[in-house]
């Protein structure tokens, strides 16, 4: 079909390697393991202890949200508590919104995630667009490249 090529055998697509700190993504290197923390990223304690389990289990790389000022200073906070007690494990800030805030908590982490069309220009609407020609699509498209 249109989406795999066979039911019975699974081939990756050819992609770019990405990489946070030694971690390496796509290309030929095998799957990452990685998860989200759930504690409040505020909590810098709780989830560096937290992120040390997952580092115990195997995890490559953990996700922790950053949705403001407070949470990227206190990824600073967790970065030196893993180091402390010996964790290099990669820690990847997923972002909502904030150029500022993206800035801020650079320096702490190895990998920003983010929305691409939100660190344009900042607008944070998710309503549908309907273009009524294909000039105003690619019009749009250009904006945002």
């Amino acid at each position: 079909g249109q989406y795999c090529e066979s039911l019975s055998e699974v081939t990756r697509r050819k992609t770019r390697t990405v990489t946070a700190g030694p971690v390496k993504f796509g290309s030929e290197h095998p799957l990452v393991r990685q998860t989200m923390a759930t504690t409040l990223t505020s909590d810098v304690q709780g989830s560096a202890e937290q992120i040390m389990r997952c580092a115990d289990e195997g995890f490559d790389l953990v996700r922790v949200t950053v949705v403001g000022m407070k949470d990227a200073k206190a990824c600073h906070g967790i970065r030196e508590a893993l180091n402390k007690k010996g964790y290099d494990i990669p820690l990847c800030a997923d972002m909502h919104f904030q150029p500022k805030v993206a800035l801020e908590v650079a320096d702490a982490v190895e990998k920003i995630r983010i929305n691409p069309g939100n660190f344009v220009d900042g607008r944070k609407s998710f309503e549908e667009m309907i273009y009524e020609t294909d000039e105003d699509f690619f019009r749009e498209r250009e904006y945002f490249q």
